[in-house]
């Protein structure tokens, strides 16, 4: 069984990729990130954290909410350039998750998104990077395991009657 964040992962890659971004087949998962400004512009996209929020009070029913962190890198001659450049990529990465059917189709919601843009410019080439923090929510059920019910038997009580009144009640089984 796969983790549901790694396949939302896997589907956010998958939908930048189809999207044709500056980025190309640059995309990676599940991997490190060290870059050398001939590999860029790229594209990391990891899953660090899962949140589950219970929904009731019986069996395990649970609001998720996944962040998908996307850091997307570029190299320019000079800083404005690397700001341009990042602003062209981030803007195509969130608009091929936003409007990528199969990925919307696979949760409920974008809670939030949050990006966030950073220029090194004591490089050569300058090296600009771009973070990205989708929050992808889904509800998840987990089955419950056991033998199934198949009766219920009890006995009431009423006024030092220990024997008041029975029951038995038999469930169908299919």
């Amino acid at each position: 069984m796969t983790l549901y964040r790694v396949e939302l992962r896997e589907a956010v890659a998958a939908a930048i990729i189809g999207a044709e971004t500056a980025a190309g087949s640059n995309v990676f998962t599940a991997r490190t990130m060290p870059s050398r400004a001939a590999d860029l512009p790229n594209v990391y996209i990891q899953s660090p954290t899962d949140r589950g929020e219970s929904l009731n009070r019986g069996p395990p029913q649970f609001l998720r909410t996944a962040q998908i962190m996307v850091i997307a890198r570029v190299s320019a001659p000079s800083g404005p350039a690397a700001e341009t450049a990042l602003d062209t990529l981030t803007e195509q990465i969130e608009l091929a998750v936003m409007t990528n059917s199969p990925l919307l189709a696979m949760i409920q919601q974008v809670s939030s998104m949050e990006i966030g843009i950073r220029v090194n410019a004591d490089t050569n080439p300058v090296i600009g990077e771009a973070r990205m923090d989708f929050y992808l929510e889904w509800t998840e059920t987990y089955p419950i395991t056991g033998p199934a019910l198949t009766s219920i038997t009890g006995t009431l009580q009423s006024g030092g009657n220990n024997d008041f009144a029975g029951m038995d009640v038999s469930f169908p089984q299919s």
